[in-house]
């Protein structure tokens, strides 16, 4: 019985199981997963900061006034600029953010809530990278990450890797730099101001009204001496202040509400019905053969074996073997994947797939021992019939 059973039973049992793992958790429970994680990265930036807007340009002068007036409550003032980054031997093109004011950095897209590895302790300039780019370069916690600064090479190292910065193409890191090198930048640029400032409002309202309708990015005003002639000077002036600049104020509310998506659950109920469905159509495929209905009843039952031990050991190897593979072929994929992938991603509701398939064994199981009794009452009744 036991040499049958495991060539006509047990190998079926294990292959069916890795074609079915791998179909419902490749097909139907991952992209559940991405779908979520897809979701949790376009909300987190918006709803794991405080800050409400990003506006372009402040001279240095608005970086230390407007805290506290026209409902603003904190700035993060920032340089940009897309430059050539190595790491690991790894050279790539990258958005990086610059900023000698690192006292507001809590109320940007590099904060706590947002961390997903860092060093235990403080690191000598540090500086703050997202997943992408960890996941581009195999950068981790501690490593030196190099570039040019004013045309000198300076070298940081990573303090933390963040979630990613989806709001520039490829994600963005953050590099903390010193006064002097803050100076060498100003004195290298045409401009009097930051690229821009991260904004967090005490009255969403007011702060906004005020951005989108008085604000002027003066970081743009040249000073006097870079123009010819006074009339020269004063159509670039007038040409600032008389622009409005609503099109380019990054309203973190309106994105967060437009970044909402509901949890669609139709591809985890969709792989639950497909994985039961397999389940139990095999069993009664397996349960209804000639050969294994004819084997019973003329070599096992007669000589008394207990048949039903060996389903309860099929029942329980194929549900053991099929979750290690669900939970495996899961596993591989998450780990490989292109795409940061949140624990909050992967929710309680992934279990409807193999509490699925156990409510299915259990049924094939009864199934069987309906079929093993029936097969019983049978060579009874033809027993007797003989005697």
């Amino acid at each position: 019985m036991k040499g049958y059973w495991v060539r006509h039973r047990l190998l079926p049992t294990i292959i069916l199981c890795i074609v079915s793992a791998m179909v419902v958790g490749l097909l139907f429970a991952f992209p559940h997963i991405t779908q979520q994680a897809s979701n949790y990265n376009a909300q987190s930036i918006y709803k794991n900061t405080e800050m409400d807007f990003i506006a372009p340009e402040p001279s240095y002068e608005q970086v230390t006034e407007l805290e506290g007036k026209n409902g603003v409550d904190k700035i993060f003032p920032f340089y940009l600029t897309k430059t050539q980054v190595s790491i690991n031997g790894v050279s790539r093109t990258t958005t990086v953010l610059l900023s000698d004011q690192f006292q507001n950095v809590g109320i940007t897209m590099y904060n706590e809530a947002r961390v997903i590895e860092k060093v235990a302790t403080d690191v000598i300039n540090p500086i703050y990278i997202d997943w992408q780019f960890a996941q581009d370069t195999g950068a981790k916690p501690g490593d030196r990450v190099s570039f040019t600064i004013n045309g000198a090479a300076v070298e940081f190292q990573v303090y933390a890797i963040y979630e990613t910065n989806i709001i520039y193409d490829g994600g963005a890191i953050l590099a903390q730099i010193t006064a002097e090198q803050a100076d060498g930048i100003r004195s290298n640029s045409a401009n009097n101001g930051y690229s821009g400032m991260y904004t967090s409002a005490t009255d969403y309202d007011t702060c906004r009204t005020y951005l989108r309708t008085d604000y002027r990015p003066l970081g743009r005003l040249k000073d006097r001496e870079l123009f010819d002639s006074g009339e020269q000077y004063q159509i670039h002036y007038d040409a600032i202040m008389s622009t409005g600049y609503a099109n380019e104020i990054t309203d973190f509310r309106i994105r967060e509400t437009d970044a909402d998506a509901e949890k669609n659950t139709m591809m985890i109920w969709i792989g639950a019905v497909l994985a039961a469905a397999i389940a139990i159509v095999f069993n009664v495929v397996m349960s209804k053969r000639g050969c294994e209905r004819a084997y019973f009843t003329k070599f096992c039952i007669p000589k008394g074996q207990d048949i039903k031990s060996y389903y309860k050991t099929a029942l329980t190897i194929e549900t053991v073997v099929w979750l290690l593979l669900f939970a495996g072929v899961l596993f591989g994929a998450i780990y490989t994947s292109g795409e940061f992938i949140p624990k909050a991603a992967i929710d309680i509701r992934i279990l409807v797939i193999p509490a699925a398939v156990i409510v299915a064994e259990i049924i094939c199981l009864l199934m069987n021992n309906a079929m093993i009794a029936d097969i019983t009452k049978k060579v009874a009744e033809k027993k007797k019939e003989s005697q």
